[in-house]
């Protein structure tokens, strides 16, 4: 008899037959070969189960492995049966020290640990109910039809891409105002990813004949600039509208493997017109511009959409936005309110799920008729169907913003700039829902990175209208009137220095408040400002019931 305890001598026999080795090498081994393969094997195109088979293998092959070398050693002349242990070499292995004992074991249970590690983290990855990617930014197509008047569709394929994948409710898309940013800029990938907070980025090319066009376009890992997916589309050109669906429900599945399956619907309120769908594109380029003559164009290219197809639902929401945004920046526009109204509504009932319609409708609810419930709830239907409309949700503080829910409306519009941080107009709506938190210092930080961005009228008038508590001096207040008018098209914008003097004044001098509204007055003759607008500028030359009459106006 021994004086070793059973369970020693059976991991001594263990370590004399080398399979704590085996255990430690094969874990080793196998959990390297796992986790190469789930790096690997979705770039190269491989089969998402091509994966789950290198981890079963790999699991089924380590007691295989273990029982081989338990009945086999290899010597000099190759592989043979393991002979039997004496007692006394089992006697001698298990008396020896922990120091001598231990480290075989230790590494078998690290080998074994980091096998199953490795295929409980890749299966649970690769499973059902799994994500792979939960974000992406598209960048606009390049054009390779060779005409500049292009861009516009080309820009506009990355538009509707962005639209559709902001109905993925587990997909965060980078805002286009971004993407369009970075169009013409030499950035790498990874720099791109980290700009825009995403993982992946979509880009590709459109070239476009009479009746042809090609659709290239590759889903690229943007940490790693491995490519993920990629198709080309050489379709009829009246076939442009299923090639974009597929192409959006080719990107949801290689980015949300978990799906399974195809998505619901992401394109709606679409038009199997291609002429209508170009001016559409057009139009939507036009209205993010947000400047007074490209948005009067813009009007034009939406009346000509909806003509050729009536059922363009799109189209209908795409009218409503460009008369409401003109009709904020130009008096002219107000009388094609009502066109507006008519034009919102037709795109809801014609799609009801359809997320550009309700914000068309909540926008104008509360902008010309000053309906406040019916208008949140247009609003919030909209951010339910596209939980990425960063507009619908920078909208939805403009409205909370009057009836004084200012916390809300700041945190809806902070929302809106995560989803859209170069857009000019979310970052002037923060800013004004800052500066009547009178949060000044944050409010005039927000109206100057509006600047920033793009020299739009609107940051101006804030820091004109709201100048003295915001701290500038009377020479810059002037200097923002002046800004603010010219880019309204005033055809005199230096005129306009008078009311920034005024505005930076204590209002004590009644010669100067008094040259400064009859300036306004030319500003309102001139067509160049919005019934807000001139609200404002009337409050703040100490003019409130003029003020009134105005917002009073029928709109």
């Amino acid at each position: 008899m021994t004086g070793n305890p059973t369970y020693r001598r059976f991991l001594a026999k263990l370590k004399r037959r080398g399979v704590f080795r085996a255990a430690a090498l094969y874990g080793t081994v196998a959990f390297v070969a796992i986790e190469a393969s789930d790096l690997v094997f979705p770039r190269l195109a491989f089969p998402e189960w091509t994966v789950t088979l290198v981890v079963w293998l790999a699991l089924i092959g380590f007691p295989i492995a273990l029982i081989l070398s338990w009945m086999y050693e290899t010597s000099a002349d190759g592989l043979k049966a393991t002979d039997p242990a004496e007692n006394a070499e089992l006697d001698a292995i298990a008396a020896q020290s922990p120091g001598r004992r231990w480290p075989a074991g230790i590494a078998a249970l690290v080998g074994i640990v980091l096998l199953g590690l490795g295929a409980w983290w890749t299966l649970t990855r690769t499973g059902p109910g799994a994500t792979t990617y939960d974000s992406i930014a598209v960048l606009p197509c390049a054009d390779l039809t060779g005409d500049v008047d292009n861009h516009y569709i080309s820009d506009g394929h990355a538009d509707e891409l962005i639209t559709a994948h902001s109905r993925v409710e587990d997909l965060k898309v980078g805002g286009r105002t971004w993407s369009c940013a970075l169009r013409d800029q030499s950035l790498d990938l990874r720099m791109i990813g980290d700009t825009l907070g995403v993982e992946t980025v979509l880009e590709g090319s459109v070239r476009r004949s009479e009746d042809r066009v090609r659709i290239n376009a590759q889903l690229i890992d943007a940490e790693t600039g491995f490519q993920l997916w990629s198709e080309e589309y050489d379709r009829d050109i009246t076939d442009i509208f299923v090639v974009q669906e597929e192409l959006a429900q080719s990107i949801v599945r290689a980015l949300v493997p978990r799906l399974g399956r195809d998505t619901e619907e992401l394109y709606r309120g679409g038009t199997s017109d291609v002429r209508a769908w170009d001016l559409y594109v057009a139009g939507r380029q036009k209205w993010y511009s947000r400047e007074v003559a490209l948005l009067w164009e813009a009007v034009i290219d939406f009346e000509e959409a909806v003509a050729l197809d009536p059922e363009f639902a799109l189209g209908w929401s795409g009218l409503a936005d460009a008369i409401d945004a003109l009709a904020y920046r130009d008096s002219r526009a107000l009388g094609l309110v009502p066109r507006a109204k008519t034009a919102a509504l037709r795109a809801v009932l014609l799609d009801p799920d359809l997320a550009e319609g309700w914000a068309s409708v909540g926008v104008l609810a509360f902008e010309a008729d000053r309906d406040w419930a019916a208008a949140e709830l247009a609003l919030k239907r909209a951010i339910a169907l596209k939980p990425s409309y960063a507009w619908a949700r920078s909208s939805l503080g403009d409205m909370l913003r009057p009836q004084g829910r200012i916390k809300e409306a700041i945190e809806q519009q902070r929302m809106a700039l995560e989803l859209d941080p170069l857009s000019p107009v979310i970052n002037t709506s923060l800013g004004t829902s800052l500066i009547m938190a009178r949060l000044f210092e944050a409010g005039r930080a927000q109206a100057e990175r509006a600047l920033s961005v793009s020299d739009e009228a609107l940051p101006h008038a804030n820091l004109l209208v709201w100048g003295p508590q915001l701290g500038l001096t009377t020479a810059e207040i002037e200097d923002h009137a002046v800004a603010f008018v010219t880019a309204q098209g005033a055809r005199n914008p230096e005129g306009a220095r008078i009311i920034g003097t005024a505005v930076g004044s204590d209002g004590s001098d009644a010669q100067l408040v008094a040259a400064a509204l009859d300036e306004l007055g030319v500003l309102i003759a001139d067509s160049v400002l919005s019934v807000l607008q001139i609200a404002a500028l009337y409050t703040i030359l100490g003019q409130p019931e003029v003020a009134m009459d105005w917002m009073e106006s029928p709109q």
